[in-house]
């Protein structure tokens, strides 16, 4: 079931909503801490495909301020990551057209890749580990996880078209 795209805002922002209490609740109520899926990128790359840019920035720092608030090694790092992901996430709504399950799954994955990219680059070099430690097995992971649940919340909430 398609939803109509008088609907489609509205039904994004309840998924932004309920992924970012999720994400919150993970993490503080049930202790996962950084171990925690990261929902405010599902989120974030889901409510940015509707917004402009200032928004999706705007966005994107909030997000990342509620994630700084539990770094202690690298404040402003999250902030600047997320701020940059809503960003990029916007401007690829213009360039590229299309809202099919492999376009989103490409999607997911590539938004979460990047996100930890930017958050890597943006921590001191005392506070991160080597690139390869990071990128080979724990980032491909969690993008992997990002682009799974990405697709299948947009497919449940039908906010994507039946091509492939």
């Amino acid at each position: 079931m398609e939803v109509k795209t008088a609907l489609r805002p509205r039904v994004s922002w309840v998924l932004f909503l309920v992924l970012v209490i999720l994400h919150l609740f993970l993490q503080l109520t049930l202790g996962y801490g950084h171990s925690t899926p990261d929902l405010f990128v599902v989120a974030l790359l889901i409510v940015a495909r509707g917004v402009n840019l200032g928004v999706g920035s705007l966005i994107g720092l909030l997000l990342g301020i509620l994630e700084d608030g539990f770094s202690a090694r690298s404040f402003g790092a999250h902030a600047l990551s997320f701020s940059l992901l809503g960003l990029v996430s916007c401007r690829i709504r213009d360039i590229f057209v299309g809202d099919s399950a492999m376009f989103m799954a490409a999607y997911f994955f590539l938004g979460k890749l990047l996100r930890d990219f930017l958050y890597w680059v943006a921590t001191g070099d005392l506070a991160r580990d080597p690139f390869l430690r990071i990128f080979l097995p724990d980032a491909l992971v969690a993008s992997t996880y990002v682009s799974v649940v990405g697709v299948g919340l947009v497919i449940a909430s039908g906010l994507f078209s039946r091509r492939t």
